[in-house]
């Protein structure tokens, strides 16, 4: 966990230690407001450190890195960071500490958020005003509604009958805020607020709010931890089972096959598979989609894959993975996979150049050549032929200033 946690530590620059400190130094004159100041600080970092969770999985998720291993070392090391700046408050008021403790499920939701919106900007933007609103929208509400429950069933309609039933109204007042803040068991402030009424009354309501707020810190993880098994660099959540379920692969082939199984073209092709529509069909469409798949290949940036000692040869061992998995359709769309072959390492040659001279070819290349679908001969002598794109390709790797990727068009 120590390369996670000491990426994790580097976001807590001087911007953030200097309210922090300032909260530290103010906590002993505040009195009872200050209790709240380690929430209010547990609750930003979370936002902060969430931020640019997305950041952080295409810098690590690109590496050797299991799913499941990831995600728990990028959460202990947030808990293990909040819970360092939230001890020296401890020290000065262990129930400071406490009212940290529902801050908790802000973690969750603050990754959830991320996950969604892939932009450290907007994800904390969207964190903190969701942090504003479940703290002092639901206590409010669930406030209102008590009383207004509470003066319709005793009938209190004046200032008289308040005066006459206010002991009782008080009761019962309190009595629903209890139960209503039950079902609003996302709201941190509604716990935190009845837990600190708790404390202060010595009743046993206060560790009820304490588990409430641990249960469903828990379910929003599990949750969260569920949808980023399935979540991949690039997109926002895209399934990636065969990477989950076949760990004996090489790293780069899990890596290619959970971004091809995820892609908009293996999807099509599946689809198609399962079509009720003739074999010619299938083959035709299949000269589409597998040049379109080495497109897509070739619209990520790869200099952060190329950082790591794979070599630029990676790019054209991803093309040939992809080839390779496309081979599925073999039994249904016969020597026509060949064809495809071709054309789809013409395409990733020209797409080195200009991908998108190469995406208008596309369908040019698959009308001239689709005779060719019905031929074996075709077929094995194109498959064949492919070797002379794939070595012009190569050729171009090798040359090519990756460093202008975005300006290849």
């Amino acid at each position: 966990m120590y390369p996670v946690l000491r990426v994790e530590a580097m976001k807590l620059k001087q911007g953030l230690l200097l309210p922090y400190a300032l909260g530290l130094a103010l906590f002993p004159l505040l009195d009872d407001i200050a209790l709240l100041i380690p929430y209010f600080i547990a609750g930003f970092l979370f936002i902060v450190f969430s931020g640019d969770l997305w950041g952080t999985c295409q810098l690590l998720m690109s590496k050797p890195y299991k799913r499941s291993r990831l995600f728990l070392e990028i959460s202990l090391s947030h808990l293990l960071l909040v819970s360092l700046l939230i001890a020296p408050f401890a020290l000065l008021n262990p129930i400071s500490a406490l009212f940290a403790f529902f801050a908790l499920p802000f973690l969750p939701l603050d990754y959830l958020t991320a996950l969604m919106l892939k932009n450290s900007r907007k994800t904390m933007a969207v964190g903190v005003l969701v942090f504003l609103l479940l703290t002092f929208v639901p206590p409010g509400i669930v406030q209102i509604k008590a009383q207004e429950k509470a003066q319709a069933t005793l009938g209190i309609k004046s200032l008289e009958d308040y005066e006459a039933k206010k002991e009782e109204y008080h009761a019962l007042v309190l009595e629903l805020e209890k139960r209503y803040s039950n079902y609003a068991f996302l709201s941190p402030g509604a716990q935190l607020e009845l837990f600190a009424r708790g404390v202060e009354s010595g009743e046993g309501d206060a560790l009820l709010r304490l588990s409430l707020t641990l249960v469903t810190f828990l379910a929003l993880t599990v949750l969260v931890f569920l949808l980023f098994l399935r979540f991949e660099p690039g997109t926002f959540i895209k399934p990636s089972l065969p990477s989950l379920y076949v760990p004996f692969l090489p790293w780069w082939f899990g890596k290619e096959l959970a971004g091809l199984w995820a892609s908009r073209t293996f999807q099509a092709l599946l689809v198609l598979l399962v079509l009720p529509v003739g074999r010619t069909l299938k083959a035709f469409v299949l000269l589409f989609l597998l040049p379109l798949a080495s497109l897509e290949i070739l619209s990520e940036n790869p200099v952060l894959i190329l950082s790591k000692p794979v070599g630029r040869n990676y790019l054209l061992r991803r093309l040939l993975v992809a080839s390779l998995l496309f081979g599925i359709s073999t039994p249904v769309v016969g020597f026509s996979y060949g064809v495809a072959f071709f054309l789809a390492s013409l395409t990733f040659s020209m797409g080195l150049f200009t991908r998108r001279g190469a995406l208008v070819l596309i369908p040019v290349l698959a009308l001239l050549f689709a005779p060719a679908i019905g031929s074996g001969t075709a077929s094995l002598t194109l498959a064949f032929l492919s070797v002379v794109p794939l070595s012009v390709s190569a050729l171009r790797i090798s040359r090519m200033d990756l460093s202008a990727w975005g300006g290849v068009e």
